[in-house]
């Protein structure tokens, strides 16, 4: 009978000792009693275990309501802002000119900027890849476009796509991909992909340049190092030591078990 008064107290006690509420005096002694009793340590054990409280079904019904509704006027809004600007142009070209002309680079222009941003907010799995394809493939048609109507519906300058267009559209498709596959491979940190697409691009802006025909040359580059590629050398080293930081703290935060 005096042992079930003792256990008694202490399951009493265990909630305000879970929250740190007792005093020194009375934790010394519900230990030493939890030390002994196994029932009443299976008790502790069993209020110290996280309570999963399911959220009803009528709130989470809700939520998907006003996040669909949410997304839903989100896509009237960027429809209704793309509708405007479309006939907006179309009327402003035809107006001027007479014909359409650059109006089929804006038309694609939004396409550009608003088919990755839709994959983003509608896709459930991988859509940050399937954005980043999006947008690779929509910027070649985009300069394609840009070919086309400068040169066959304006008249203005010459057929430059294959030259200088494509090879170089290529050029940074291979930097960004390349730095995509460094962060799904090796599962690197967003900083420390960064760092290896500014460093990457320190060479692509050295063959941009020679495709466009600035560059003879690595001593051209040199010459303009400074105002070509310090910027990219200076900011990954930056990113660099940022990410060392972050890795550190991380690393000191797992040791200290927090």
């Amino acid at each position: 009978m005096e042992q079930r008064l003792v256990c008694d107290t202490v399951r009493d006690l265990l909630p305000m000792y879970i929250d740190h509420m007792t005093s020194d005096a009375s934790n010394e002694s519900i230990e030493e009693h939890i030390g002994g009793c196994r029932e009443c340590e299976m008790v502790l054990k069993q209020m110290q275990e996280p309570v999963f409280v399911e959220p009803a079904p009528e709130v989470e019904d809700f939520k998907k309501f006003l996040k669909k509704s949410r997304m839903g006027l989100f896509y009237w809004v960027m429809g209704a802002a793309a509708v405007i600007a479309i006939v907006t142009c179309f009327i402003v070209n035809l107006a001027v000119e007479g014909r359409l002309s650059w109006f089929y680079i804006v038309i694609v222009s939004i396409v550009t900027g608003y088919l990755p941003v839709y994959l983003v907010i509608s896709g459930q799995k991988h859509r940050v890849l399937k954005m980043l394809a999006c947008l690779n493939l929509c910027v070649f048609f985009l300069i394609g476009v840009i070919q086309l109507t400068l040169y066959y519906e304006m008249g203005i300058g010459d057929i430059w796509f294959w030259k200088y267009g494509a090879p170089i559209a290529a050029l940074w498709s291979v930097i960004l991909w390349f730095t995509v596959l460094v962060r799904v491979k090796f599962h690197a940190t967003l900083l420390t992909s960064f760092v290896v697409f500014l460093w990457l691009a320190v060479a692509g802006n050295f063959l941009t340049n020679m495709l466009c025909g600035h560059y003879t040359g690595v001593g051209d580059y040199m010459t303009h190092f400074l105002t070509d590629g310090f910027g990219n050398v200076a900011t990954a080293v930056a990113f660099l030591l940022l990410d060392f930081i972050v890795y550190c703290k991380k690393k000191g935060k797992v040791e200290r078990g927090e």
